[in-house]
C-alpha cells in the first residue's frame, strides 16, 4: 500500500449537510482510509491508497456530489 494525502479547497461547502454529502460520496471510494471535512477552513482532506485509487478519481466524486474543489 502506498498512502497519500490530497487536500482540496472546497468553497462552496456551506453546512453540515455539505459536509455529510462529501462524506457519503468518498467514505466507500475504493482505497479511501480517511475523509476529513473542515467545514470552517472550507477543505476536504482525503487519505487513500494511492496503488487503488487516484487523486483526480477523488476530486471526480466530489464535483459529482455538487461541489467545486480546488487545489
Amino acid at each position: 500500500m502506498q498512502f497519500q494525502e490530497k487536500v482540496w479547497k472546497v468553497p462552496d461547502i456551506e453546512c453540515e449537510g455539505c459536509v455529510r454529502s462529501i462524506h457519503r460520496a468518498l467514505d466507500d471510494a475504493d482505497g479511501v482510509q480517511q475523509v476529513e471535512v473542515d467545514l470552517l477552513q472550507k477543505t476536504v482532506r482525503v487519505v487513500f491508497d494511492g496503488e487503488r485509487v487516484r487523486a483526480e478519481h477523488l476530486k471526480q466524486l466530489i464535483k459529482e456530489a455538487g461541489f467545486t474543489p480546488s487545489e
